[in-house]
């Protein structure tokens, strides 16, 4: 199993200086060129993630139905 961990340093001596801690870890780390994105392309990229869809229903109709819809297996307890 592979897991990948993407981590944003902000400037390059903190890029290095993960890089160096993989390194002594024992941890296969790449820098890839998204690290060089610009700030505008990484909320791009971030948003273009996130769906949406058409409905006729409002926001608070959407959240009642939501709520009405919730179901608990708690038995109702009185104090």
């Amino acid at each position: 199993m592979t897991t990948t961990l993407v981590l944003e340093p902000t400037n390059e001596s903190d890029l290095h200086l993960l890089l160096s801690l993989a390194q002594r870890l024992g941890v296969k780390a790449t820098a890839s060129p998204a690290a060089k994105l610009s700030l505008e392309e990484r909320e791009r990229r971030f948003m273009a993630l996130f769906g949406s869809w058409q409905s006729d229903e409002t926001g608070d109709e959407i959240n009642k139905m939501l709520r009405d819809s919730r179901q608990s297996n708690r038995p109702d307890i009185e104090l």
